[in-house]
């Protein structure tokens, strides 16, 4: 039975849910049978099952029917009747916080009894409890709908002419399709821009959006806000209605249930982020400052549990405004509403990233090492960063080792499409051919950077275009034994008066603790890049390379 939907459905239950399950399952109303109770306290007494043959059918069906033989038809009638109590109770659970559709289903089942005196009790009952209601959301307006849809046939019960609360139902659920149709275009318009998909027919989208603006729907947050996120999606002066957008917001954004404010800022997130790969930097930053809202706002909990790809966003985000204090007080403050089996294995990642972007190879390198990533697309960028590492750090033992198993883990794991899979192997061949290459021979390091940029699909094609070019020969270099890349500088020791003459575009500085040096000067490079000669010989010093920079970091 480990694939039945019984034992599915079982798994899905937290363990309060469990044992109130065993109420419904002891009530007359919902269970007279044995055989199913028994059943019932065996998947119980046993969840969460870490060794699977304790729900073998054999073994649970000698638990719950003792000195019978096995019998299939017999046992699959036992596992039926308990899903079907199950099911009963999903849907007492779902039911469980909706008063207001609680209260009209008993409003309509007394009007058919014919007790107007009980519907009229119930109705206002019901009446007040949606006034009360905190949302103002679609299925708000399709609860009014119905309310308002009970009184005018209660109304038209008693006479024949009566057109009560007409007006009120037929606004009611006016304003639930034109909230749920906008939602459905903004939910399709971001479908097919994630998933590169032609365009969905979207019938009555025109005549929908020209009501509301003949209308002026702004004091329903429901239909404005999706109004003018479909706009912010469509419109060609889109930033004039982000900006409305942004605004609407700040101010109605209590006025939807929280689900629904979470998809607002990601349509807002994801907008900014197409402007800032478009070249618009200035909208990064503003996709930063959405995420910090939506943490204020709580926008993006749900149970008291943040997704580990909004976390991993916010933390990418962050750490490429360089804003590190805030990424590393968010990292550990955030850590605990991950879900907990993605928890540490999260964690650790984030961590490994804050330390591979300061940089601090040794600590990123350590984390992730002892990692353990479940999450293919975690293990993938974790093996990514620790082939830079290793390259940077001119660990070639290390990095040969990584590149054998790098490749292994991409071919054995199939379910990566043609795209990624071909990213990352031409991925590896690249650093091969950076490791193998003669960086004095200036017609293959020119062959390798036209190769590299000319290839599509690759993984990591900034930072390859970035070791490839970044160098030059430098000529009059004297007094120096060798150089090495370390922590985003180049160390050049000297032998003896070394200096390097000023046409060679780079500068020298102190260390960074600000300590001069007779041993060795710090040559600061924006880029990462591997010194692939060092230690060099002394005897022939104009052959080093240098990455050509004006000034210190």
């Amino acid at each position: 039975m480990h694939k039945s939907r019984l034992l599915e459905l079982f798994k899905a239950l937290d363990k309060s849910e469990q044992r109130e399950l065993g109420k419904f399952v002891r009530s007359p109303a919902f269970n007279q049978r044995r055989d199913v109770a028994d059943l019932y306290d065996y998947l119980y007494l046993h969840f969460p099952y870490k060794d699977e043959a304790i729900v073998e059918r054999s073994l649970v069906f000698a638990a719950i029917f003792p000195d019978e033989p096995f019998d299939a038809a017999k046992f699959d009638y036992a596992m039926s009747f308990l899903y079907a109590v199950m099911k009963e109770y999903i849907v007492h659970k779902e039911r469980e916080g909706d008063a207001v559709g609680k209260g009209i289903l008993l409003a309509r089942a007394l009007r058919k009894r014919n007790l107007p005196r009980l519907f009229e009790k119930e109705i206002k009952s019901v009446e007040k409890t949606l006034e009360n209601h905190p949302y103002e959301d679609a299925e708000h307006h399709f609860n009014a709908f119905q309310l308002h849809l009970e009184k005018h046939i209660f109304a038209k019960q008693e006479s024949r002419t009566s057109m009560a609360s007409f007006k009120e139902f037929s606004e009611s659920l006016t304003h639930y399709f034109l909230a749920k149709k906008l939602w459905e275009a903004c939910t399709l318009v971001t479908h097919r821009a994630v998933a590169k998909v032609d365009a969905f027919d979207q019938p009555l989208i025109d005549a929908v959006l020209s009501l509301v603006e003949q209308n002026r729907y702004q004091e329903v947050p429901a239909i404005n806000l999706y109004y003018h996120c479909y706009k912010a999606l469509t419109d060609p002066d889109s930033l004039r209605w982000f900006e409305a957008l942004r605004t609407l917001m700040r101010t109605q954004h209590a006025s939807l249930p929280p689900n629904e404010v979470k998809d607002l800022y990601l349509v807002a997130i994801n907008y900014c982020i197409g402007r800032s790969n478009r070249g618009e930097r200035a909208f990064l930053q503003e996709a930063f400052e959405l995420y910090k809202e939506g943490l204020a706002t709580k926008a993006f909990l749900e149970n008291n549990l943040l997704s580990r790809f909004t976390y991993n966003n916010i933390v990418l985000a962050g750490l490429i405004l360089k804003d590190f204090n805030w990424v590393e007080h968010f990292i550990t403050e955030y850590r605990d509403h991950i879900e907990l089996k993605y928890r540490e294995s999260t964690y650790n990642y984030n961590l490994a990233i804050f330390y591979f972007e300061k940089p601090d190879y040794e600590k990123a390198m350590e984390l992730l090492q002892r990692a353990d990533f479940d999450d293919l697309s975690h293990n993938l960028s974790a093996r990514r960063m620790l082939l830079r590492i290793y390259f940077e750090k001119n660990e070639r033992e290390a990095l040969s080792s990584l590149i054998t198993s790098f490749k292994n883990f991409i071919y054995r794991h199939r379910e990566l499409g043609t795209v990624p899979r071909n990213g990352y192997l031409n991925l590896l061949k690249f650093v091969n051919r950076l490791l193998s290459v003669d960086h004095y021979d200036k017609e293959a390091v020119a062959q390798l950077r036209d190769e590299i940029s000319k290839t599509e699909q690759l993984v990591e094609k900034k930072w390859l275009l970035e070791v490839v070019g970044g160098r030059f020969q430098v000529s009059g270099v004297s007094g120096f034994r060798g150089f090495r890349f370390q922590g985003g500088r180049f160390q050049v020791s000297k032998v003896s008066g070394g200096s390097l003459p000023k046409s060679a575009g780079v500068s020298m500085s102190k260390r960074p603790s600000g300590k001069s040096t007779n041993n060795s000067l710090f040559v600061y490079c924006p880029i990462s890049f591997l010194a692939p000669c060092w230690p060099c010989s002394a005897n022939n010093p104009s052959k080093h390379s240098f990455p050509k920079i004006a000034g210190g970091p």
